[in-house]
Order: C-alpha cells, then structure tokens, then sequence
C-alpha cells in the first residue's frame, strides 16, 4: 500500500495533478463599444466546453482550457436590470407587491451568438486575449 502511494505521488508529480490547462480571458462589447453588462462565453469542441461569466465591466475569464480550437458562443446579454423584488410588480392602486411576473428579458445580441456552431465565433487556446464584438438584436 505504502508503494502505491509513493507511486501515486510520483505520477502526480511528472504528470500533474488537477486541472492544469490555460486561462482565457477578454472583454465582451456590443457594437456601440459599450460593454456586455452580463452573461456567459462558451467555448466548445469535440472534446471539451468551458464557460466563463461576463463581468458588469464586460471582462471574462475561464479557467483550466485546454489546448485546442474552440467554437465560442455568448449567452444571457440582456437588458435585464437585478430587481429586489424579482418576480413581483407593485400595484400603485394597493400598494403591494403581486406576484405578476415581469416579461422576459430581450437579448442585446444576435440569436446567432447563443449557439457555437452558428455564431461564426472561434479562437485557438494558447492565444492571446479573445476579446469579442457583437453585433446588437435588431429589437433592442
């Protein structure tokens, strides 16, 4: 048992243990040069998908990447604003909350954008900053 575990550790040690891999990071924009308040980037291959939140300031990262090319999507840039009361309305008459929920968010992108095979998006990992440009919903 002692051997195993010395030869565990050995292996860990050439081989490496955990995740290992790249980060990838880069700045979401929308086509007016303002920054993607919100969302995801996906990066995707045969092999792999990895994802990494947008921040407020349009920036992203994702860890652990491994090397290859990748298709990249982006989800969930909305107009939505974070409201306390999230999934109530106010009712001027009574005074309270309802529960009527508010309507959907609207995308601020192309729906091109939300699937990898289709947004015309890739990158190769290792590689410099990805930063990504979009163009706006023709709604918004």
């Amino acid at each position: 048992m002692k051997n195993f575990i010395l030869l565990a550790g050995l292996l860990c040690f050439v081989i490496g243990c955990g995740p290992g891999g790249n980060t990838v990071t880069g700045k979401v924009t929308l086509d007016d040069g303002s920054p993607a308040p919100r969302g995801t980037v996906t990066l995707r291959n045969a092999a792999a998908t990895f994802r990494g939140a947008i921040g407020a300031d349009g920036t992203y990262t994702i860890e652990s990447v491994a090397d290859g090319t990748y298709d990249v999507a982006v989800t969930g840039v909305t107009n939505e604003d974070v409201d306390s009361q999230a999934g109530m309305a106010f009712d001027d008459k009574t005074g309270r909350y309802t529960s009527k929920l508010p309507p959907p968010p609207k995308p601020l992108i192309k729906a091109t954008y939300f699937n990898p095979t289709t947004s015309g998006l890739s990158t190769t990992v290792p590689g410099g900053a990805y930063d990504l440009k979009l163009d706006r919903d023709e709604g918004t």
